[in-house]
């Protein structure tokens, strides 16, 4: 193979190096991104079930029989609050796990990307300035063409 085939090679390997590490970035950014999301959704749903631990009926602390009056507040399921609390969480841990994922894979396609560009230098090193870049062949003979044109009834020249 000579060098020129392979700087074309190395060329085409860069090229698909960085079209697979775009691609991998442009996932890790978007999956980072949903991990962020589910975290924020996670972190509402904690501080959602921790007020609702709070306003739950409790034991009247009155003492001596002295009430202070009934609770007008809508009953709160602590299960149900507590449970899409633990959901959130879930959520969050599946979206950062794929982030972490993504960003693995966007490592490694950069790294395959310094690989091919340290390939393509190499390769180009090795070149001498007014190398042609590819070997000058003869044209094969043509045969020569009628340089009047054509006319209606396929003949060459004046229409008679």
């Amino acid at each position: 193979m000579s060098t020129y085939d392979e700087l074309i090679a190395a060329s085409l390997r860069l090229a698909a190096a960085i079209a697979t590490a775009r691609a991998a970035s442009t996932k890790f950014k978007e999956a980072d991104a949903a991990a962020r999301l589910a975290h924020c959704d996670a972190i509402d749903l904690d501080a959602a079930h921790r007020e609702a631990s709070l306003d739950a009926p409790k034991e009247s602390s009155n003492c001596m029989g002295f009430h202070g009056g009934s609770n007008h507040s809508p009953p709160i399921d602590p299960d149900a609050s507590e449970r899409d609390t633990a959901m959130g969480d879930i959520r969050s841990d599946h979206a950062k796990a794929e982030a972490l994922r993504t960003e693995v894979h966007s490592v490694l396609a950069a790294r395959e990307v310094e690989e091919a560009e340290a390939s393509l230098l190499e390769i180009a090193a090795t070149l001498t300035p007014g190398d042609p870049p590819v070997e000058r062949t003869t044209p094969a003979e043509q045969p020569t063409q009628p340089t009047q044109p054509a006319t209606a009834d396929g003949t060459v020249g004046k229409a008679a």
